[in-house]
C-alpha cells in the first residue's frame, strides 16, 4: 500500500494535473466556489485533484482548518463524506452554505424573513457608532447612507437571529459576498471583491435585499452533480473536534496558514458584519492559528495529536504549505509530525509567477508544497468507524445522500 502511494505521489509531482487546462483556469470549478470571496482560499483545482487521487471512493475527508470549505465542497461533489471546520464565523457561515445548499425557494423564503426582520429593527446610537470602525477606512466610508442603514439593520438581525437552517446560511453567505467589491453587484463604493481596499467613486444607494436576491439566484443556477453528498461545516477551534465528531476519517486534507498571513485583516469588513468589534481584532484574533504560530510552534503539536486521533489507523494526511527562502515552517512541521505520522512523499510547485488576482501584496511565498503523511500508532477508544446510514445534524438541502457521513455529538 505504501509503495503504491509513493508511486502515486511521484506521478502527481510529475503531472501536477491542476496546472493543466482546464484546471489552471482562474474560473475553473463549480460556481459555489465563488459563493463568497475570501482571502487565502485554497485553489479549487488543487482540492479537486487531491480528493480524486487520495480519498477513497465513497470515503471520508476532513479539513480541520477548512476556511470557506473548498476541500470539503470538492469532496462532496465527488461523492465523498466531508466535514469542514474553521474558527472564523465568516468562514463557517460560507462553508455551511456551500456544503448544504438549499433549494432556491427555501433561500428566497429565508431572504423574505430577513427583510421583514430588518423592517422591525430600530437602530440605536451604538449600532451607528459601530460604523465608525475600520482598518483602512471606516465602514461608513464604503456605503451610501441609506445602504449603510440597511447594512446596520441586517447586521443587528444576524446578531439577534443567528442562522439555524440551510436557507438562512445561504442568504448570509450571499449578503457577505455582495458587501464589498468593484462591480455593480456590490453594495459598496468601488473597492475590491476579496480585500476591501479604501473605497473610491460616488456614493450610490444599493438595496441589501435586492442585491442579495440577485446573488442567490446566480449562485443556485449551477446544478450540483448527481452524486453530491450534503456535508457538514463546523465553527470552532480544531482542538474541540474529537469531542464534536464521533467518527474517524480516511483522509485529512488541510492548509495551515502560511507565515505572515492574517485572515482577520483582509477579511475585516465581512468579519465586522459577522459581529466583530475593534476589540475582537485586537484580542480575539490572537487565538487563531496564524497568530499562535508566530509566538510558538507548540500549537502544531496539538494539531497533529488531533489529526492523528481523527484518522483511521491507515489514514492519510495531506498538508498544503507555502515556503520561502527564510521560512522555517516546512521543516518544523515535518519534524513535529514524526511522532504520529510517517512522511510518505512530497510535491513542490514554484509559484513566483502566478497571477495576482488584482491584489497588491502577494506575500513572501515562493513555492507551494504538499506533504503526504501516513498515520501510525494506536488511538484512544471512542470514535466509531464510518458506516452507511450515519447522518449529520444539518438542515434540508439539495442533492442529499442517504449515506451521510458523520454525527456531531
Amino acid at each position: 500500500m505504501t509503495a503504491s502511494l509513493k508511486s502515486r505521489i511521484s506521478k502527481f509531482q510529475d503531472d501536477l494535473p491542476y496546472v493543466e487546462r482546464p484546471y489552471s483556469s482562474r474560473a475553473w470549478g463549480h460556481g459555489l466556489h465563488s459563493l463568497c470571496s475570501y482571502q487565502g482560499k485554497l485553489k479549487p483545482s488543487i482540492a479537486h485533484w487531491l480528493i480524486r487521487e487520495f480519498v477513497p471512493k465513497k470515503g471520508s475527508v476532513l479539513d480541520p482548518l477548512g476556511g470557506i470549505g473548498t476541500v470539503a465542497f470538492e469532496g462532496a461533489q465527488q461523492g465523498r463524506h466531508a466535514v469542514s471546520n474553521d474558527k472564523s464565523p465568516l468562514a463557517a457561515i460560507v462553508a455551511r452554505a456551500k456544503l448544504d445548499p438549499p433549494p432556491i425557494n427555501v433561500a428566497l423564503e429565508a431572504l423574505s424573513r430577513l427583510g421583514k426582520r430588518m423592517n422591525g429593527v430600530t437602530l440605536e446610537a451604538s449600532d451607528r457608532q459601530a460604523a465608525d470602525f475600520g482598518l483602512n477606512a471606516t465602514v461608513r466610508d464604503y456605503f451610501h447612507p441609506e445602504t449603510l442603514d440597511e447594512i446596520l439593520k441586517a447586521r443587528k438581525v444576524l446578531a439577534l437571529f443567528p442562522p439555524v437552517e440551510s436557507g438562512e446560511y445561504f442568504v448570509w453567505a450571499c449578503l457577505l459576498h455582495v458587501l464589498h467589491g468593484n462591480r455593480p453587484y456590490a453594495l459598496s463604493r468601488t473597492s475590491h471583491s476579496i480585500t476591501p481596499f479604501s473605497p473610491t467613486g460616488p456614493f450610490e444607494y444599493r438595496g441589501v435585499i435586492d442585491r442579495t436576491e440577485r446573488k442567490i439566484r446566480l449562485a443556485l443556477s449551477d446544478p450540483l452533480p448527481e452524486n453530491f453528498v450534503s456535508s457538514k461545516a463546523l465553527e470552532g477551534d480544531f482542538r474541540a473536534l474529537p469531542g464534536r465528531l464521533t467518527s474517524r476519517f480516511d483522509t485529512i486534507i488541510t492548509s495551515p496558514p502560511f507565515l505572515g498571513m492574517r485572515f482577520d485583516r483582509p477579511n475585516w469588513l465581512r468579519l465586522w458584519f459577522c459581529g466583530w468589534e475593534q476589540e475582537s481584532f485586537l484580542s480575539q484574533s490572537k487565538s487563531f492559528l496564524e497568530r499562535e504560530q508566530i509566538s510558538s510552534w507548540e500549537c502544531y503539536a496539538e494539531f497533529f495529536e488531533v489529526c492523528h486521533e481523527l484518522l483511521f489507523t491507515s489514514g492519510m494526511m495531506v498538508l498544503h504549505l507555502g515556503s520561502s527562502r527564510s521560512d522555517p515552517m516546512l521543516e518544523r512541521l515535518r519534524d513535529m509530525a514524526a511522532s504520529q505520522f510517517s512522511l510518505v512523499g512530497e510535491v513542490a510547485e514554484a509559484v513566483g509567477g502566478n497571477e495576482r488576482h488584482g491584489l497588491r501584496d502577494k506575500g513572501r511565498t515562493t513555492a507551494h508544497h504538499l506533504l503526504f503523511f501516513r498515520s501510525k500508532g494506536p488511538r484512544r477508544a471512542g470514535l466509531k468507524c464510518l458506516e452507511p446510514g450515519y447522518s449529520v445534524k444539518s438542515g434540508t438541502g439539495r442533492g442529499r445522500s442517504s449515506k451521510r457521513a458523520l454525527i456531531e455529538a
